[in-house]
């Protein structure tokens, strides 16, 4: 089972003044992180037998584990500050 990706880690103190489009991204992420996590107890619960499953196959799981961990890291990304590597240049 792949590794909870933390937030507590995240240093944003070190951005320009917290504005509207970065705290947007910040709770986003928080968001995301509680999406991610509850997503990864479920593989795990599938993965034991102690879970069923009710017409999504585990790859289908796994894939949406992993967008929401690239999700995740285009928001840490918007939250410091940085472009969320759209290719747009954004800067956040």
């Amino acid at each position: 089972m792949p590794a909870t990706i933390q937030l507590s880690g995240a240093d944003f103190s070190s951005a320009s003044p917290a504005s509207s489009e970065r705290q947007e991204a910040i709770e986003r992420l928080e968001r995301l992180q509680q999406q991610y996590d509850l997503l990864q107890r479920r593989i795990a619960r599938v993965e034991e037998g102690s879970e069923p499953l009710d017409g999504s196959s585990l790859t289908v799981l796994h894939m949406r584990l992993d967008g929401l961990r690239q999700d995740m890291e285009r928001q840490r990304r918007r939250a410091s500050g940085q472009c969320c590597n759209c290719g747009g240049g954004c800067r956040g």
